[in-house]
């Protein structure tokens, strides 16, 4: 099995790893491609679905290659009046089958969404410049840096991921193949 995830990011790809092995039995190659997502660095609401969907696609055309194409992304959702965190990941088979997952959100702390507000700048800007200011803050880790490291990214990538492999992968008795 021939994995491509549209992103160079060591993260995106190590969780794409773990993700392939819980459902491969087999070796899995897994490489990165620089796909685009045709998003702005901070997507919001459907444009986090849509940068993972163009990063998969942008993989499948121009990556060539695989059996599996993953676009993964990372974005701000505003839900019943709250911002949230959320990944989304598109999977795009080599019959052009598309198959989409998402992972829960992680609440974006009030004190980020005042900031932006306050600054009139976005969540990646303002994240950056925290980042630049605190030790406790790394490897732009927003879930980690939310959280004071009780939780990391890795968990919604690897929920999304998961989300989208399931439906491609279940078991011939569950109601994906019916």
């Amino acid at each position: 099995m021939n994995i491509i995830i549209g992103s160079t990011s060591e993260r995106k790809i190590k969780v794409a790893e773990k993700i392939a092995k819980q459902f491969f039995d087999e070796i899995v190659e897994i490489s990165g491609f620089p796909a685009k997502s045709n998003v702005p660095n901070t997507p919001y609401d459907n444009q986090t679905y849509d940068g993972a969907r163009n990063r998969a696609i942008d993989c499948r055309k121009n990556s060539g290659g695989a059996d599996l194409y993953v676009g993964l992304e990372s974005g701000l959702i505003n839900r019943y009046g709250h911002m949230f965190e959320e990944a989304w990941a598109c999977v795009i088979d080599n019959e052009d089958n598309e198959y989409y997952g998402y992972s829960s959100g992680l609440k974006v702390p009030d004190y980020i969404v005042e900031k932006m507000a306050e600054l009139k700048i976005e969540h990646c800007d303002l994240m950056y410049e925290l980042e630049k200011e605190s030790d406790d803050l790394r490897d732009s880790d927003t879930w980690h840096s939310y959280s004071g490291g009780l939780i990391a990214r890795e968990v919604s990538l690897e929920e999304s991921i998961r989300n989208a492999f399931i439906q491609i992968f279940a078991p011939s008795d569950s109601f994906y193949k019916k």
